[in-house]
């Protein structure tokens, strides 16, 4: 029987869960200021589970709905619980409409609806907060959550899009994430640098790591951005970080749709 050591079972879990393995020592100077960016911002990276039912035809054949339980990071950027993260890791409809849309419409099995259940945001000591979707952006990747109900005088650890940063090539950061839940969901940074630097149609940073659903620092606090999925011609053709002022923008839709659903919910018997 082989034995995997203790790294090698972290460095197996974090690759199933999208995460790097682990890498050689920080320098002393990065060490001290990941631990500071950890200590500052780790509460604001959670978790989301939900269930998602598929409804899938085959031609004109409809197929048995089939259930997936899904876990995932995600970054909460706004004192209410205002969380977002990567949409094709939450939507399986929304990654295969896209490829659909790239390869001309072409069809196959087909996603024709998906219901989300037991959707909830998991904080970092572990509490459980029922959630829902305000918002989506197949086009930005963007997924926004939000608690259901509204906790009089409950705020929410958060990363202030607002104080956001700038890079450039080989410019050093950090991310912070955190582990699957079978490693208890500690939080996780990590030093990365920025390869390039896309302009158009918009810009974006390919990094030399990152974790999707959530944040990249600049080693004084300020956040670039939040790493996404990419998709060009149907294909998802990788992990990219869209900047900081974009997801603000998106963000203040989602505050309003998310204003509007704790309104309705209020206005029910």
């Amino acid at each position: 029987m082989t034995y995997k050591t203790p790294i090698a079972l972290i460095a197996a879990a974090c690759f199933a869960a999208g995460l790097p393995a682990v890498a050689q020592a920080a320098a002393p100077t990065d060490a001290a200021t990941g631990r500071a960016l950890v200590k500052r911002y780790a509460d604001a990276v959670v978790g989301i589970e939900l269930v998602v039912t598929l409804k899938i035809k085959m031609g004109d054949r409809e197929m048995p709905p089939r259930e997936q339980r899904i876990e995932v990071n995600g970054t909460v950027i706004s004192a209410s619980g205002l969380t977002v993260t990567t949409l094709a890791d939450v939507d399986p409809q929304a990654t295969l409409d896209a490829m659909r849309a790239g390869a001309g419409g072409a069809r196959g099995a087909e996603i024709v609806g998906s219901d989300f259940k037991e959707v909830k945001l998991r904080l970092a000591d572990g509490k459980e907060v029922p959630a829902r979707f305000v918002l989506k952006d197949a086009d930005l990747d963007l997924a926004f959550m939000a608690p259901a109900t509204d906790e009089p005088g409950k705020t929410y650890a958060f990363v202030n899009l607002a104080e956001a940063a700038e890079a450039g090539v080989l410019d050093e950061l950090f991310y912070v994430a955190r582990a699957p839940k079978t490693l208890q969901r500690v939080p996780l940074v990590r030093r990365t640098e920025v390869l390039g630097v896309v302009e158009k149609p918009r810009r974006f940073y390919l990094m030399t790591d990152q974790s999707p659903g959530t944040p990249i620092f600049s080693p004084a606090g300020k956040v670039l951005g939040i790493t996404l999925q990419h998709f060009a011609a149907g294909r998802r053709t990788g992990l990219v970080v869209l900047p900081a002022a974009d997801i603000a923008d998106m963000a203040k839709q989602a505050a309003t749709a998310q204003a509007a659903a704790l309104a309705e919910g209020a206005a029910k018997p």
